[in-house]
C-alpha cells in the first residue's frame, strides 16, 4: 500500500477549516454516498473511479481526473476504495474561481508549454489554495508527498508552478462560468484522509 500524503474533509467542521473561509459549496444531491478507487496519474495527480453515484445533472459514475488539495494527510493511491463519500460542487463560487480558471485554460498552458507537467500543475493548486500555507521557498522539498522529489531534488520545476500560477492571477477575475464550463467537485474524504477533486463540465 502506497500512502501520498496531501488534508481532509469529512466531519462539517472539517470542510469548514479546509476552506477557510467557508463559501457555498453546494451539497450534489444523489452524490452523497459515492465510493472512490483511488490510484495514481500519469498526466493526472491521480485518476479516480466513481460508482454507487445517482442521476444529479452534475457528476456522474466513471473514471475522473484527480488533484489533492491538501498535501499533508495521507491516502492510499494504489486501488484504496473509500465508500460513504460526499460530494460538493464548486461551480461559480469565489474562493474556488481561481482553480476553476486554471482548469478552463488548462489545454492552453500546455499547448503554449508542453513540458508543464501534472507535478507543476498539482504544486501550483496547493499554492494557490494556500490552506495549509504552502510557501515554496520556505518549504522543504523532502516535506512533500513522496512523488513531488527524488534524492532531495524537486521533481516539478519552480519556473513553471510561478508560471501557472501568475497566468492564472492575472486572468481569473474576468472569468465567467457558463454552461461548458469545467469545474471542481470536492470528494469528503474521511478526517484522516486527503482531501481530493475532481473536474467536470
Amino acid at each position: 500500500i502506497t500512502a501520498t500524503s496531501c488534508k481532509n474533509l469529512t466531519t462539517e467542521s472539517n470542510l469548514d477549516d479546509s476552506l477557510d473561509p467557508v463559501e457555498e459549496v453546494t451539497r450534489i444531491n444523489g452524490a452523497d454516498n459515492a465510493t472512490i478507487t483511488v490510484n495514481k496519474g500519469q498526466s493526472t495527480y491521480f485518476n479516480i473511479d466513481f460508482t454507487e453515484i445517482n442521476p444529479n445533472g452534475v457528476i456522474e459514475n466513471g473514471p475522473g481526473e484527480g488533484w489533492c488539495i491538501d498535501w499533508k494527510k495521507p491516502i492510499d493511491s494504489d486501488g484504496g476504495v473509500y465508500e460513504n463519500i460526499q460530494l460538493y460542487s464548486t461551480y461559480n463560487v469565489t474562493k474556488w474561481k481561481p482553480i476553476n480558471y486554471l482548469f478552463n485554460i488548462m489545454d492552453q498552458l500546455k499547448q503554449d508549454d508542453p513540458e508543464i507537467t501534472f507535478r507543476d500543475v498539482q504544486v501550483a493548486i496547493w499554492v494557490m489554495r494556500g490552506n495549509p500555507a504552502f510557501d515554496l521557498d520556505t518549504i522543504e522539498v523532502t516535506d512533500l508527498p513522496s512523488r513531488m522529489h527524488s534524492n532531495g531534488e524537486p521533481t516539478f520545476t519552480r519556473e513553471k508552478v510561478d508560471y501557472i500560477v501568475s497566468v492564472v492571477e492575472a486572468g481569473y477575475r474576468d472569468f465567467t462560468a457558463s454552461e461548458g464550463s469545467r469545474f471542481v467537485v470536492i470528494a469528503e474524504t474521511p478526517a484522516d484522509v486527503q482531501t481530493v477533486i475532481t473536474v467536470v463540465e
